[in-house]
């Protein structure tokens, strides 16, 4: 089981420079085959944002939500008029039921001591119809694995994939 204040002292301890110096290169390959599977919504979540690198790649109204305040603090550089940054927990979101029109979370499933509740939480905020994108890290789950762990009855996957250049596996799916 992991404890989820390691987790956030670990980030909080790496901070938002070491951060995006050691995963900028691998967390922008990931965004941009997730840039290729989703339609431009008018409001989304990027679920476990970190540095908030996704911010500068849509043109809506994003939600960032992260449990370490210090990579907060860097994704807080990147934010535009329209981007807002929350600091919260993934397993337990603060926001109303079915209010985005897309979700991003990007590998922060593995991290998680209850990727169940994280799952549930993210159905529970997506509107009907919504595009779920997540990915995890191939080291962790196999591709089975993910797909079994993601596969519900409120979500249908509509395609599980990695490419040469990334280390995760990314699911897309859509809320039924």
């Amino acid at each position: 089981m992991k404890d989820k204040n390691t987790i956030k002292e670990r980030y909080d301890e790496l901070g938002g420079s070491l951060y995006d110096l050691r995963y900028t290169e691998e967390q922008k390959a990931k965004y941009q085959l997730i840039m290729d599977e989703l339609d431009q919504p008018k409001l989304l979540l990027d679920n476990g944002c970190g540095t908030g690198l996704l911010f500068p790649l849509l043109d809506c109204t994003i939600v960032g939500l992260d449990l370490s305040s210090k990579l907060l603090e860097k994704a807080k550089e990147r934010t535009s008029e329209e981007q807002y940054l929350v600091h919260g927990d993934s397993e337990h979101l603060p926001f109303r039921d079915k209010l985005f029109d897309a979700e991003v979370s990007v590998t922060v499933i593995q991290n998680l001591s209850t990727p169940d509740k994280f799952l549930e939480e993210s159905i529970r905020v997506a509107k009907q119809g919504s595009t779920v994108i997540i990915s995890s890290l191939k080291r962790v789950y196999s591709r089975e694995e993910i797909t079994r762990l993601i596969k519900s009855d409120e979500l249908s996957i509509k395609k599980v994939f990695t490419s040469e250049n990334v280390n995760d596996w990314i699911t897309v799916s859509t809320r039924k």
